[in-house]
């Protein structure tokens, strides 16, 4: 009968679920728009930290959390390049010979690991997979698919968030999980692995204030590990040019 509207098995009419689905398309358009908005305050924040080298530019102190361990470095600008940061302590005791070469040794390995073109915050923070999640007026909340030199061919068992300060523009913190089980090397497994950065202005920069990592796995068939290292970053002052 003419005058009957026909309705779909969850009662609503014909009209309204074309209605239904026009809001629905129209409101992922709606997202997409704000992500795109986003961008290129994104980029410049992340330009922002990348173009603070923390080693050559400022002197700081790294309280290193790892276990029943804590070790206190400086770090010196104006000192050669394996030298630039030194132990002080190791639990509230000055490090004797054997910690400081294991130290040494360490930051040579770290150093000379260090590849350019994969090691700044543009090149992790791959902002072609950027995507809007939450915005407030205290910040807002996007997500992305991280780059680890580390992890290269594990990108989608990863997921990662960044976090804007809707006041200075500016990154809060970037945080990376995995999202299935990571082998980053020959019979290594993580079931759980965290990377956390948080972020402050310091002196008109945005700097590094706490790395968190936390890796859950095994080494082969028997030997199984979780650690979890906690770095704070502190004292920063300007290196004098």
């Amino acid at each position: 009968m003419s005058g009957i509207v026909r309705h779909d098995s969850r009662g609503l009419s014909r009209p309204l679920i074309i209605i239904a689905v026009f809001c629905a398309l129209l409101w992922q358009g709606n997202v997409f728009a704000g992500t795109s908005d986003w961008m290129p305050k994104i980029k410049a924040a992340l330009d922002k930290l990348d173009a603070t080298n923390l080693d050559e530019d400022w002197h700081f102190k790294m309280e290193v959390l790892e276990e029943d361990k804590l070790q206190i470095i400086r770090s010196d600008p104006r000192r050669d390049t394996y030298e630039k940061r030194q132990l002080l302590s190791v639990n509230g005791i000055a490090p004797d010979s054997q910690q400081l070469d294991k130290f040494y040794d360490a930051e040579v390995k770290r150093i000379d690991d260090i590849d350019p073109e994969a090691s700044d915050y543009r090149y992790m923070v791959d902002t072609e997979t950027i995507d809007l999640l939450e915005v407030t007026d205290m910040y807002t909340v996007f997500s992305f698919v991280p780059r680890l030199k580390m992890l290269e061919n594990s990108r989608e068992q990863l997921s990662g968030t960044l976090r804007l300060n809707s006041a200075t523009q500016q990154i809060e913190e970037i945080e990376i999980i995995n999202t299935g089980e990571l082998s980053p090397a020959f019979s290594v497994t993580l079931d759980t692995f965290r990377l956390g950065l948080s972020f402050d202005a310091e002196q008109g920069e945005n700097l590094l204030q706490k790395l968190e990592s936390h890796t859950v796995g095994r080494m082969g068939f028997l030997k199984s590990f979780d650690a979890l290292v906690i770095v704070d970053f502190s004292d920063y002052a300007r290196a004098q040019p």
